[in-house]
């Protein structure tokens, strides 16, 4: 059954806006809207911030300007410095101050997309999976690759429990089995892109029945209680390529869109590490940042791309919150004025103007915005469905309490039923929800308030009708996202479950979506082990090899450097595929985690060992440190360390690598657990007298450990 819900396209997109912290949400409307309706506040003067309210039929409009959460960079503003002739480096110094721009990532990383979640599969209902432009493979669990030509399909049924079944177009059956766990499809060959026939997706302009739900990469069916998620597993210079040009328009100069490059790649990068236990790394939609596939690439945001590759945007060694948003009018906020929590140095509030003094967003359609009229009477509706918001029949409303850029941070409404101080993007979540219909969302905090008449509460609202929105979970966030195109754009969180209807786009205007905002420190998941879990193999050749022991692959320079440095004996075998850990692409073997450095690509240095060895003695430090000797053949005096190396633990260090596999020794010889043992800054000798292949020194299972202490080993049999 295909599930075509038609969707704005990427020149007509209604975005979302990203609200996922603090009750941050607000309602999901496009920038490229036609003009917002600015007679009403022609001739309006500085308003009040304290307002004083008389009569409930009395009109009101909330005027404003900057769309989105204005923490780092700003969309337009970025363009607006382009065309002034800044380069994209001076455009991320500006919005990032002190932060740096650093080549960090591997060619080989991948990262995982959500790119659908929950499929529930009717006993009627058979879901399909294609591909074009090559042949493919279905991989399951105990089941031998199976080839798939290009014009071969994939159906999902439910008779009675899910399975699975691959065809040939003759309607062949080529394999078949219960979909129970995991279930890989690969691409055969770099032309071929998966079609996912059940994503909800929008038409993709100038191509007609082609739509928003085709991919580069690897598609995984994961099976859960609720449906069936499917997360994109690609490289991540093809994810961006498939983000910048759904989150600024390709026309805009180069500077703009490497900015905007930089910035996407750091927020995935970012998202990753806190998502390390889940099977994805980021959401596909404004619940992080939009990614569209492989139809939303353009040769100018590709350019871009390619500049920029592997580059993040680093505050010393930690990878940027690069957030990103729209349009601020000229100033931007500080993080922790929106969101609370610590202030972040390069999350700065500033002063967003040319040196003529005018806003470097001024051309963007959103910096400045009314909602059009409504009464009083209409304002106290949306208040008093929520008992902590309702202060009866209002008296006076203070919007005194405001940052340097205009920004509230406070909302005292003082009413007939007492008094509430509100925070604004409560008030903004719920007025976007529950206004009254041809009244435009609140988007942004930084609002007054205008008297208006009677005529214009008509005007605004004449024939307009509310359009409810029928929710779609998505698993990973806090809340619910609508399904695209059903009429309205938005995010909910608890308790704050937004109903607004989305004004259509006007063709061919450029479109901008806000970007997330941060979540609080999250609460420790149910322990997760997809890092872990085996996965089928990956061609077999000269860039990878696959160990069945454990079920992981080991490709590119990894696998180089692995089989040039002892192998097996020295590294152990794979505990996981190449995953992004701190903003440097690794990968856990039972005796070490191996880290890529961009930096020194091509160099005997483009893989080193990770200083595991002194992370696992963190706390238990200083051990007791040597006499000073001179060395001998046998034993050698390390005055870096103040540790001495001795006997058959120096000739396997020296025989082994050395410096560039062990590092230097931390610990002298010691006794754990009736075991000697010695630390070195990457590993762990043990001595084994007992050993009945005769090797008297191992080394000792520190990525395990390493794994161990964060939980994603699953427990031994």
């Amino acid at each position: 059954m295909r599930h075509r819900i038609r969707q704005l396209g990427p020149a007509t997109l209604a975005p979302a806006w990203r609200g996922l912290a603090h009750a941050f949400t607000a309602v999901a409307i496009s920038l490229s809207m036609t003009a917002p309706v600015m007679a009403e506040i022609s001739g309006a003067t500085n308003p009040p911030h304290v307002i004083s309210v008389a009569d409930p039929g009395a009109g009101i409009a909330f005027d404003g300007s900057a769309f989105g959460h204005g923490v780092g960079l700003c969309q337009w503003g970025a363009r607006g410095r382009a065309a002034s002739g800044q380069n994209a480096g001076q455009i991320i110094a500006a919005y990032y101050p002190g932060t740096s721009i650093q080549k960090v990532l591997a060619p080989e990383t991948t990262i995982r997309v959500l790119v659908h979640s929950d499929l529930d599969v009717a006993s009627d209902e058979t879901e399909l999976v294609s591909a074009i432009g090559g042949p493919w493979q279905v991989v399951a669990s105990g089941v031998a690759p199976i080839p798939v030509p290009v014009d071969g399909r994939l159906e999902i049924t439910n008779p009675g429990g899910r399975r699975w079944q691959v065809k040939a177009r003759d309607g062949t059956v080529l394999g078949w089995g219960p979909l129970a766990g995991p279930l890989v499809i690969r691409p055969a060959s770099p032309d071929t892109r998966i079609v996912l026939d059940y994503r909800p997706s929008g038409d993709v302009p100038g191509r007609p029945k082609t739509y928003y739900d085709t991919y580069r990469g690897e598609i995984l069916l994961y099976p859960t209680v609720q449906g069936i998620d499917t997360v994109n597993r690609l490289g991540i210079e093809d994810y961006v390529r498939g983000v910048v040009p759904a989150e600024a328009p390709a026309s805009w100069p180069d500077a703009a869109l490497q900015a905007q490059s930089l910035a996407a790649r750091t927020y995935a990068v970012f998202r990753a590490q806190t998502r390390a236990r889940q099977a994805w790394d980021v959401d596909d939609s404004t619940w992080d940042q939009v990614y569209r596939g492989s139809w939303a690439e353009h040769p100018n945001a590709n350019r871009a791309i390619d500049a920029t590759s592997g580059m993040l945007i680093m505050s010393g060694s930690q990878v940027a919150q690069a957030y990103y948003f729209a349009s601020c009018n000229g100033w931007t906020e500080n993080n922790e004025n929106v969101w609370g929590g610590s202030p972040l140095p390069y999350l700065r509030g500033i002063r967003d103007i040319d040196p003529s003094g005018a806003p470097y967003d001024r051309d963007a359609p959103g910096s400045t915005w009314t909602t059009g009229s409504l009464t009083v009477a209409q304002f106290e509706a949306t208040l008093r469905v929520d008992a902590t918001m309702d202060v009866g029949t209002l008296r006076t409303i203070d919007l005194s309490a405001r940052t340097a850029s205009g920004r509230l941070t406070a909302i005292r409404l003082v009413g007939s039923a007492g008094s509430r101080t509100l925070a604004p993007e409560t008030l903004q979540a719920r007025f976007n929800r529950l206004r009254p219909p041809g009244v435009k969302p609140l988007l942004s905090t930084n609002f007054s308030i205008r008297w208006t008449s009677p005529e214009a509460v008509r005007q605004t609202q004449a024939g307009a009708t509310f359009v409810p929105t029928r929710l779609m979970p998505r698993i990973g966030g806090t809340g619910t996202a609508s399904v695209p195109g059903s009429g309205t754009g938005i995010l909910a969180l608890p308790g704050i479950n937004l109903l607004a209807p989305a004004p259509a786009a006007a063709p061919g205007a450029p479109v901008m979506v806000a970007t997330p905002t941060p979540v609080p420190t999250p609460v420790p998941l149910p322990t997760r082990f997809d890092l872990t879990s085996p996965v089928p193999p990956r061609p077999e050749g000269l860039t990878n090899q696959h160990f069945p022991e454990t079920g992981h692959n080991v490709g590119g320079a990894f696998l180089r450097y692995f089989i040039d440095n002892g192998g097996l004996d020295i590294f152990g075998l794979p505990r996981t595929e190449e995953m992004l850990e701190e903003g440097r692409t690794v990968q856990y073997f039972q005796r070490a985690r191996l880290e890529f450095f961009t930096d020194k690509a091509g160099s005997a240095y483009e893989v080193q060992p990770a200083l595991l060895g002194d992370l696992a003695l963190e706390g238990r430090r200083p051990s007791a440190k040597s006499p000073v000797f001179d060395s001998t053949p046998g034993h050698q005096y390390f005055p870096e360390t103040v540790h001495g190396l001795h006997n058959a633990f120096h000739r396997f260090w020296h025989e082994n690598g050395g410096l560039d596999i062990f590092g230097y020794p931390t610990s002298e010889e010691m006794d754990e657990n009736g075991v000697v043992v010695q630390w070195f800054q990457r590993a762990r000798l043990e001595y084994r007298a007992e050993a009945s292949n005769g090797r008297l020194v191992a080394l000792g299972l520190i990525g395990d450990e390493a794994l161990n202490r964060k939980n994603w080993l699953p427990p031994p049999d």
